[in-house]
């Protein structure tokens, strides 16, 4: 029987709530939240065309945006997932890459198939009735 996962699981709120933190309210992490679920389709497509014509530079590219915004978030296996095919790339192993662009596909699809619990797990923990949490 397969476990049912918890949505709120694809991200490590400890990192969403240092970035709150560190920008002293819960806000704008939030609407950079938002922005990194609207923004990850997208992402993840550049990521597979520049890797489909093999562009060395652009796949770099796309990978590190979308590896340090994850990193932002809380979203770590997003970001391992492309901190592994950023090194495939340094080394020149596209098809390397290619084949482990599904794994980069399911980890991102599940953090936007749980797009409104992870926003009300962020929500939740980065506030409270009265304020923000210290």
């Amino acid at each position: 029987m397969k476990r049912q996962r918890n949505p709120a699981a694809e991200l490590d709120l400890r990192r969403l709530r240092s970035l709150a933190d560190e920008l002293g309210s819960p806000e704008p992490a939030l609407r950079f939240l938002d922005k990194y679920l609207a923004m990850l389709p997208q992402r993840v497509e550049r990521i597979v065309h520049a890797v489909d014509v093999h562009d060395a530079k652009e796949t770099t590219t796309a990978l590190l945006s979308l590896k340090i915004s994850s990193a932002m978030v809380g979203a770590v296996e997003t970001e391992h997932q492309c901190r592994a095919i950023e090194l495939m790339i340094r080394e020149d192993y596209f098809e390397d890459a290619a084949q482990a662009l599904p794994a980069l596909r399911q980890c991102t699809d599940r953090c936007l198939a749980s797009r409104s619990e992870l926003t009300h797990a962020a929500h939740s923990s980065l506030t409270r009735r009265g304020g923000f949490f210290r």
